[in-house]
Formats: C-alpha cells, structure tokens, sequence
C-alpha cells in the first residue's frame, strides 16, 4: 500500500534523527517506514534521494557504551608494590639525609674504632696489591716481548750460517746461547703469569668480596644511624600526643630490625676479614718464595733449578705463540672445586 502525502508529510520536513517538524508547533512525531513504503513515483523521484541497496530501515542499530565502575581503583598498580615504593623512597630519604648530615658534622654516627681500623687498613692493602699486580703485569708483557727478540734472533743467527761460513762457528754458539735463554726464559714467564693469576684471584676475587660485604655494612650502620636519630628527637618531644606514641612505637620496631641487621653484618665483616688475612697469608708466602727463586735461577743461569722449581710448584713453561691451550690457572684458582 502507498501511505498518503497527508500522513508522511514532505522529506524535507523529516529530522535527522526521525522526527518532523510540525509547522513550528513543538510536538515531535516519530515515522517509521517500511521497505515496501519507499516506492518512488514519477512526481517524488527527483526529491527523494536513492536509498542504499544495504540498507533496511527496520533494522535497527545497536551502540554499547561502557560504564564507569566506581567500585573498582583507577591505579593499575598493586597495592602491595605500591607499599615497597614507599618503603624504599622513606628508606632511602633518611638515609641520604643521615649521609649528608654526618658530611656537614650537623648529626651524630655510631664508631666502631676496631672495626674502622680494620676495614681502612683493608682498603690500603687493596690498592697496594692492585699496584703490584699492574706492575707485574707490565713485566710479563715486556719479557714476552723479549723472549720474542731472542728467538727470532737466534733465527736469523741459524739463516747467516749458510750465508757466512766463515762465521759459523760464532754464530752457531750466539744460537744456542739466545737458545738457552729462550728456553729458560720460557720457563720464568710461566712462573710470573702465575704469580699474575694468583693476584688477579686475590686481588680482584677475594679482597673484592670482602670489600662488598664491607660496604654493605656500611649502609646498614647509615641506616641504623638514621634510625636511632629520628627515635632519640621522637623521644624528646616535650608533650607527646597519641600519634606520636603510635609513631613511635612504629619506629621502635623498624630501629630494633635496622640494629638486628647492622650487628650481623658487623660480624659478617668480621669474619671475612680474617678469612682473608688467613689466606692472603698463606697464599702470598708461597707465591713470593717461588716468584723469587725463578728470578734467582733464570738471571744466574741455572737452568735446572728452576726446570726443580716450575716442577714443585706445578707451572707449565709459556709459549711464545700465545696458544691458550697453555694458559696456567692461579693457585687460589686451583684450589677451588670445579
């Protein structure tokens, strides 16, 4: 059926949104249509615009739009993580501020004059050791080097035997004497790339794992500190409130875990440092007994003491060709298990 002028009106007073204009009264009437409806005759063709071939009027779109639950928190974080920033920043906070003060002389710090002592003479003897072992390391490059110039002179000492008969005699006994010194030299470059190794282990190995649990006691002594401050000014307001009992009753617990920890670790310094007096002591006596007795054989040319030598302290001779194969491990290294 074709539904009258009458009753749909003109397109032209339709509303976006499906309403029509009623001739300026303020009543809305909503229209609907039909597929079969919309039938274009020869006088409505040129007004009525062409409907999309996709498009159904009773169907009906859909739009879902998401509420807001104010129920759940806007912060994506946990909660308990959230905790451990705060713990951390608080922590952090009074730590650098007892640092600063204890700089500027403005608060007081805990001393331990033996344990002071002890860690300043540690520190001393780090730096000395690491001196020794730079400048051991320059004698095995420059001995290298130079075992490197007798071998490939005793060489060109061989090739000018055939060049100069004349001369053969000379130069055959220059080759085996630069012979000889390679072949010792050899033997007492194995026996300072050891004493090398042995302090790089001590050096860069032990001493640092003893400086390490140094510095952590250190932090938790600042830690202890800050503590201890905060509690005494806490303690010495002149009219406590109940928040600041409750305050304080808090901190007491944090400053009773900061001591438990700083005292543990003060006895953990203590024991690595002795440790590593202990084996500092038995390790470097022996290295610097066969580090001396090498140099002593090579230099006076008694080469079968120190073939003795290399043999009691277990030292392989070193190649010139700079094979890895004949690397020699440290002894702190090889007392180590695998």
């Amino acid at each position: 059926h074709m539904p009258s002028n009458s009753s749909i009106g003109s397109f032209a007073d339709v509303n976006l949104d499906g309403t029509m204009n009623g001739g300026g009264s303020e009543e809305k009437r909503y229209v609907t249509f039909d597929d079969d409806d919309i039938m274009p005759s020869a006088t409505t063709a040129s007004s009525v615009p062409a409907m999309p071939p996709h498009y159904s009027t009773n169907q009906q779109q859909e739009f879902t739009i998401p509420k807001y639950d104010r129920t759940q928190p806007c912060l994506t974080m946990e909660p308990p993580k959230l905790e451990q920033i705060k713990k951390w920043t608080i922590t952090n906070y009074k730590y650098t501020k007892q640092l600063v003060g204890e700089k500027l002389g403005n608060t007081t710090k805990t001393v331990d004059r033996e344990t002071d002592e002890r860690i300043a003479e540690l520190r001393v003897q780090k730096v000395q050791f690491a001196a020794m072992l730079r400048e051991s390391r320059a004698l095995y490059t420059r001995f290298e080097s130079l075992l490197n110039c007798h071998q490939l002179l005793r060489t060109q000492f061989n090739t000018m035997v055939s060049h100069a008969p004349d001369l053969a005699e000379q130069l055959q006994a220059n080759s085996t004497t630069q012979l000889i010194l390679e072949r010792n030299g050899k033997g007492l470059l194995g026996a300072i790339k050891t004493f090398v190794d042995t302090l790089h282990t001590l050096v860069n190995v032990t001493m640092q794992d003893t400086i390490l649990t140094v510095k952590h006691y250190e932090n938790a002594r600042i830690e202890y500190d800050a503590y201890r401050n905060e509690l005494t000014n806490l303690q010495n307001t002149p009219t406590p409130t109940e928040a600041t009992k409750n305050k304080l009753l808090e901190l007491q617990v944090i400053f009773d875990d900061r001591k438990q920890k700083w005292e543990r670790l003060m006895q953990d310094t203590h024991t690595k440092m002795n440790l590593l007096n202990e084996n500092r002591n038995a390790v470097m006596k022996q290295q610097l007994e066969m580090f001396n007795s090498a140099v002593i054989a090579y230099f006076s040319g008694n080469g079968e003491q120190l073939s003795d030598i290399l043999s009691e302290y277990h030292i392989k001779t070193r190649k010139l060709s700079g094979d890895d194969d004949s690397t020699t491990k440290s002894f702190l290294a090889q007392q180590q298990p695998e």
